[in-house]
């Protein structure tokens, strides 16, 4: 890995989850997994909820492996089972469950079976129900302040 690949994924877990380390590629691999099978919870695994959870995984500074397991990956495997497979994936909890929050919401809604297995999730890493309701608050409240900052940004258009 060159030092500025390893530079952008020091940053980047720091930034957007508070790590002091880098996961290994396994990890990335199954906690997106974990995602996917959360998004696919209404039986239907959209373009925009797959590629939001890619490009989220693909900023990580991942190998290009985990990105094409990823891109064939169905999302038909049991969550449980899925989340089993790495102990850190687990630890993770309340990141995993705003990212699957994310990735759910991709497609401009969760859907009432995704929000079944978001709380399946929760249930199976060990975290309460009303703390999955206060992350989907702070997901609506980060994309109000995101879009708050692209219009500031820039009120006429974007330069790109």
């Amino acid at each position: 890995m060159s030092d500025i690949r390893k530079l952008g994924q020091s940053w980047i877990f720091s930034w957007f989850f508070g790590f002091s380390n880098i996961p290994t590629d396994e990890d990335c691999c199954i906690y997106m997994k974990s995602v996917l099978c959360c998004a696919k919870g209404d039986g239907v695994l959209s373009q925009a909820e797959k590629d939001w959870a890619i490009g989220f995984c693909a900023s990580w500074g991942v190998a290009d492996w985990v990105i094409k397991e990823l891109k064939a990956y169905e999302a038909d495997e049991d969550l449980k089972e899925v989340i089993a497979r790495s102990p850190q994936v687990s630890i993770a909890q309340r990141d995993l469950l705003l990212t699957a929050i994310r990735a759910c919401a991709a497609d401009g809604e969760i859907h009432e079976k995704e929000k079944a297995k978001l709380k399946e999730m929760a249930f199976i890493i060990g975290v309460e129900e009303e703390i999955v309701d206060q992350l989907e608050q702070l997901h609506k409240e980060e994309l109000a302040l995101r879009q708050k900052r692209i219009q500031l940004l820039y009120p006429e258009k974007s330069p790109y």
